[in-house]
């Protein structure tokens, strides 16, 4: 790869590469037309490995975490907070982060933002109505809990860009 290409980073594949993706893409296009359905997909180490295109339009195999994976991770923070409704809400929030954090550091790869932020969403239901559970009177409303610091959970960012 010549220091022009590098800089502006233009992907170039070796010959023999291009020709088993272009065979690769040709098998899941028939696949596709012949059965009228999506490629196969399987699972493996928490994800879902599917068939689409990278970033440079190519054929690849793209990882997604499984939905498995992410049930369980819900089902984990959910018995965590029912386990700790009587924390401190900036303790809540700590432990919170943690566990979202480790989970986007495994999970945090190009085409998986839109499932990560799914989750996280779903962990900020789950910590909603742990909240409202701690007294007869929640009075914990979107607008308010969104305008407190202590209520902030990360956002996904892609960790392992290149892979």
């Amino acid at each position: 790869m010549s220091a022009a290409a590098r800089r502006r980073g233009v992907c170039l594949i070796l010959p023999v590469a291009v020709a088993c993706a272009d065979a690769a893409a040709g098998v899941a296009a028939e696949t596709k037309a012949a059965y009228n359905e999506r490629p196969e997909t399987f699972d493996f180490l928490g994800f879902t490995h599917v068939c689409g295109t990278d970033r440079c339009g190519t054929f690849a195999v793209i990882r997604l975490p499984s939905r498995k994976s992410c049930r369980k991770f819900l089902a984990r923070t959910k018995e965590w907070l029912a386990g700790h409704r009587h924390w401190k809400r900036r303790d809540q929030q700590r432990q919170l982060t943690t566990m979202l954090r480790g989970f986007y550091q495994y999970f945090g790869l190009h085409h998986c933002k839109p499932r990560l932020d799914l989750v996280r969403r779903e962990v900020q239901l789950q910590w909603i109505r742990v909240l409202r559970r701690r007294s007869q009177r929640h009075r914990l409303y979107w607008c308010y809990l969104l305008s407190r610091s202590w209520f902030e959970l990360p956002y996904a960012e892609t960790r392992h860009a290149t892979v």
